[in-house]
């Protein structure tokens, strides 16, 4: 216990020295920063002056220069407006310069224009292709054109004219009817027509391409084309068309005969029917009369071999059977002949009579049912586009002339046959009542 209280007395002492030892070192510590930091504020201070004087010698500098770009940009001005001035006056002077090259310029990008148009429709450019571009560039070109470029457009000026008065042969592709392309040479007669294999060929405006019509000419226009294409002849008659393909195009429009009779609808068809039943009718009454006819002349040389296979042999054989007889009973029995040979002679002629009579107004009938159609077409449509109203109004027509087509030739193939069965019919009834006035 003695031992330990100078132990905790010499550990306080040594306690209070270390404390005492920090706080020094913490006050110089604090001394040294608030030493540092009044350096750091003196040296910010110093700078700051320092940099003020540099400052407001830069803003004087700055000032100046701001003068001196002012007094620039105030002549720079000047010299813009004169520069204006000078370009004013040049341009005046570009323009008096120029006087009827303006003129000249305005007028070759019109007639360029103008000429593209044309080339393009014109069947010559097929055998020239390199035209159209050209005119093309100059048509759209913006700079005053040489010399050259006026002397190349003289010429196809000049080309275009002379070809049109020309026939010329050169290679081409060319498309058929179902589309394949192959080179062919192509004959061109002027700027009217063109021919290939003895084919009419059709120009495209819009890509330049040849085809070949979907529907040549008749048979003698395409049979020139041949001849003119294989050369048999140096002079040869050639259908051409002068507005650049239209009518070409038209021909392509037009229809068949069977076109034309399909337009008529059913009422066309039963109408041609009828008509064709009647023609044939008659045509067999006439050859069945003409052989009657015969078999009675000859019968009517015979009179004394009556046979019964003519009208006038059955009518005599008749007479003879009644030959023995009263002769109001040889009348009476002459006349029941006559009588029952009349049907046979005149079969079929009211027939042909009624066919003849039916046929136009099932026409009529047609072309009711084709303006019926054709107002229902405009109650729906309207009448903006006539292709839609063409069905109607075609039907209309054609059964109408379908009606009287077969109505014309069935009513005088009636005329005919009537004659033909009364003239028969009186030379029976001539040598009947010649039969009896030969007895009396």
């Amino acid at each position: 216990m003695k031992l330990l209280l100078p132990i905790l007395a010499l550990l306080l002492a040594a306690s209070n020295t270390t404390r005492a030892s920090s706080f020094d070192e913490l006050l110089q510590t604090v001394k040294q920063q608030t030493h540092n930091e009044l350096t750091a504020e003196n040296t910010r201070i110093k700078k700051f002056v320092a940099e003020k004087k540099q400052q407001q010698k830069l803003l004087t500098e700055a000032k100046k220069k701001l003068q001196d770009l002012k007094k620039q940009s105030s002549l720079l001005n000047d010299e813009i407006e004169q520069n204006e001035k000078k370009l004013t006056a040049t341009e005046e002077t570009l323009q008096i310069k120029l006087g009827d090259l303006g003129e000249l310029f305005g007028a070759v990008r019109q007639v360029s224009g103008e000429l593209k148009a044309d080339f393009s429709r014109s069947i010559v450019s097929v055998q020239y292709p390199q035209r159209l571009p050209f005119l093309d560039q100059l048509a759209q070109s913006k700079t005053l054109p040489d010399v050259k470029t006026l002397e190349q457009l003289w010429f196809y000026m000049l080309q275009e004219m002379g070809e049109t008065g020309k026939t010329r042969e050169f290679n081409a592709d060319v498309f058929d009817t179902d589309g394949t392309q192959q080179q062919q040479q192509v004959t061109r007669i002027g700027a009217y027509a063109l021919l290939a294999n003895g084919l009419y060929l059709q120009h495209d405006s819009e890509t330049n391409a040849l085809h070949q019509l979907q529907k040549q000419p008749p048979a003698r226009y395409q049979q020139a084309a041949q001849d003119f294409s294989t050369g048999k002849t140096s002079l040869a008659a050639i259908t051409i068309d002068p507005t650049h393909g239209q009518l070409f195009n038209l021909l392509t429009l037009k229809p068949t005969l069977m076109q034309r009779i399909s337009q008529g609808g059913m009422v066309g068809y039963i109408i041609l029917a009828l008509g064709a039943i009647g023609l044939l009718i008659a045509v067999f009454r006439f050859f069945y009369l003409n052989l009657v006819s015969g078999k009675i002349k000859h019968q009517i040389k015979h009179l004394d071999k009556p046979v019964d296979s003519n009208p006038m042999g059955r009518i005599a054989l008749v007479y003879r059977e009644y030959q023995d007889k009263p002769l109001n009973e040889r009348e009476i029995a002459l006349q029941e002949a006559m009588i029952k040979e009349a049907p046979a002679v005149e079969h079929y002629n009211g027939l042909i009579k009624l066919l003849a009579a039916v046929t136009p107004l099932l026409g009529l009938l047609g072309t009711v049912i084709g303006m019926i159609i054709t107002f229902q077409t405009i109650t729906l449509f309207g009448t903006s586009d006539p292709k839609l109203m063409a069905g109607g109004i075609s039907t209309a027509l054609v059964t109408t002339v379908l009606g009287l087509s077969m109505a014309i030739p069935l009513l005088f193939a009636h005329t005919f046959i009537v004659a033909k069965s009364r003239r028969i019919l009186d030379i029976i009834e001539h040598q009947s009542v010649g039969l009896i006035s030969a007895e009396k």
